[in-house]
C-alpha cells in the first residue's frame, strides 16, 4: 500500500519542484521591474527582447525613440545572484540614459531616458553571473 501511495504521490511531488530558470522567468522579472513605472502612468509595450547568453556578454539592440516621450527599460535574468548592467547611448556613442532609477533588484534593473532627438538609438546591455554559466535575460521597455 505504502508503495502505491508513493508511487500516486511522485507525479504531484515532482509538479511542485521549481522548474530550472527560463526566459518566461527572466521576463517576469523584467515586469517586476515595470510595476513602480506603471503606477506613474509608463505604457508597457508588449514586444520585448530576450534569450540565454554567456555570462558578462555585452549585448545590444537598436531601438527608434521620439523625443518628447519618456521611456524606460528593464531588464530581468532568471538567475541568481547576477550583475545586470544597462545603458543607453545616441547614435554618436554618448550616454543619454538616467541613471540609476527606481527598480533595482536581485534578479532585475532599469534605465530610463528622455531621448533629446528623434532617432535610433542603442541599448547596451549584460548579465553577469557569479558562477560561470549561461544566463536567461529578457529586455522589456515603455513610455509615457
Amino acid at each position: 500500500m505504502k508503495r502505491r501511495l508513493f508511487s500516486l504521490l511522485l507525479p504531484a511531488l515532482l509538479l511542485g519542484v521549481p522548474a530550472s530558470a527560463s526566459v518566461d522567468d527572466a521576463h517576469s522579472f523584467a515586469m517586476e521591474a515595470a510595476a513602480p513605472y506603471v503606477e506613474q502612468g509608463f505604457i508597457v509595450r508588449e514586444d520585448y527582447y530576450n534569450g540565454e547568453v554567456k555570462s558578462g556578454q555585452k549585448l545590444m539592440v537598436r531601438h527608434q525613440l521620439f523625443k518628447g516621450n519618456e521611456y524606460a527599460f528593464w531588464l530581468g535574468t532568471a538567475n541568481d545572484k547576477c550583475k545586470l548592467e544597462i545603458q543607453i547611448f545616441d547614435e554618436k556613442n554618448k550616454a543619454v540614459h538616467i541613471a540609476p532609477t527606481m527598480g533595482t533588484g536581485d534578479n532585475f534593473t532599469s534605465v530610463r531616458v528622455n531621448p533629446p532627438k528623434t532617432g535610433t538609438y542603442t541599448v547596451v546591455f549584460s548579465v553577469t553571473s557569479a558562477i560561470d554559466k549561461g544566463v536567461f535575460w529578457a529586455l522589456a521597455y515603455g513610455y509615457r
